[in-house]
């Protein structure tokens, strides 16, 4: 029988081809791997078909596929604080008449996302979870993204880092981690198994076809600190690792020259850069394989806790092509959440070798 974590099904639960595993953690790291894995479900991978239009990357809510000649693709990169923010408003505000969504491929990069169900594993002895997140979200039923998918058409890839709460807290049995969602239809699904420190983590890798190119995807979460034991390495050594195990994978230096890259990437997710923000030397790592946006949005975007102050933790990066241009700004709405959604737009060269400015302003209705 295979183990739980390396099955994959569709949102209608029927098995589904297997993503690619990739694993960016030492040897040394293993051991604490395998307690985590014994406690995820399965992967998620496809669309619901039913509730969309079948081969089209249509939602219910009308968005079009990606056109031959397309120019402009929007990116999403949101910590959903599992299920605490409100994912259908935001769905809606961004897919509704006049927002950023409508009339254009859009694809979402989730963090902190959960899934539920009979698919799930028993929690043996030895296996390792995470404290329970069951925060709800204002003005709607917390929803778990197996459903969401299926409730909006929208193609899914979902991998989970952790089980989502104790064996024995009474709660349902739930595992969480990082998604990629799409209006159009998501390829080369992959999981990218990162360093451990103090929580596995599990990033998510997706590519779109975007006019006659396409565009690589990933959604990451790093660890917000060390374990106790190493607490020193909070401040930001933990996260770095985390970083640089991700990028020799995802735009590594293999995908120069390998056939069939794709032609531009984007990186979005949590990276949890609380101590010094964007001076934080894992975002700087990160930057210097993604350059662009040019000029970032300076607002932060995650409310700590304890004080309520604000701190730059999301990030949402791209690297490009020449002519391609990447923009991105922080949505004034949290949506429930502790973090705000950050918002961009992916844009192709035109005739003249150059695009157009865009609005990314949300729809307010």
């Amino acid at each position: 029988m295979r183990e739980a974590w390396r099955r994959c099904l569709d949102p209608r639960d029927r098995p589904a081809p297997p993503l690619k595993w990739t694993s960016a953690a030492p040897p040394g790291d293993r051991r604490e791997l395998r307690r985590w894995r014994a406690a995820v479900g399965p992967a998620r991978v496809g669309a619901a078909g039913e509730r969309g239009v079948p081969g089209a990357g249509v939602s219910r809510e009308g968005l079009p596929g990606a056109e031959p000649g397309g120019r402009r693709l929007r990116v999403v990169s949101w910590n959903v604080r599992v299920g605490g923010g409100a994912v259908r408003s935001l769905w809606g505000r961004l897919a509704g008449r006049g927002g950023i969504a409508a009339g254009c491929p859009v694809v979402l990069l989730l963090q902190e996302v959960f899934a539920g169900g009979p698919h799930l594993p028993a929690v043996a002895a030895g296996s390792a979870w995470a404290e329970r997140i069951s925060d709800r979200p204002p003005g709607e039923d917390r929803t778990d993204i197996v459903s969401f998918a299926g409730e909006t058409g929208l193609h899914l890839v979902y991998v989970p880092s952790m089980r989502n709460g104790r064996p024995d807290d009474g709660g349902p049995p739930e595992d969480r981690g990082n998604a990629i969602l799409a209006n159009v239809p998501l390829s080369s699904p992959q999981a990218i198994e990162l360093p451990f420190e103090r929580q596995r983590r599990v990033a998510v890798a997706a590519t779109v076809a975007f006019g006659a190119g396409t565009v690589a995807f990933c959604s990451v979460h790093l660890d917000n600190r060390a374990p106790w034991t190493r607490m020193w390495r909070s401040l930001g050594v933990a996260r770095r690792r985390q970083m640089a195990g991700l990028l020799t994978v995802f735009a590594g230096p293999e995908a120069e020259d390998a056939p069939g890259r794709p032609d531009a990437y984007a990186l979005g997710g949590d990276f949890n850069t609380w101590f010094r923000g964007r001076a934080e030397s894992t975002y700087r790592v990160a930057r210097k394989r993604f350059p662009q946006p040019e000029r970032p949005d300076s607002a932060p975007t995650h409310r700590l806790e304890i004080g309520g102050w604000l701190r730059h933790s999301d990030h949402l990066l791209f690297r490009l092509p020449a002519g391609w241009r990447g923009e991105c700004r922080r949505l004034d709405h949290a949506f429930g959440s502790d973090h705000y959604p950050l918002a961009g737009t992916v844009e192709r060269r035109t005739g003249s070798g150059s695009a157009p400015r865009t609005d990314l302003s949300v729809n307010r209705g």
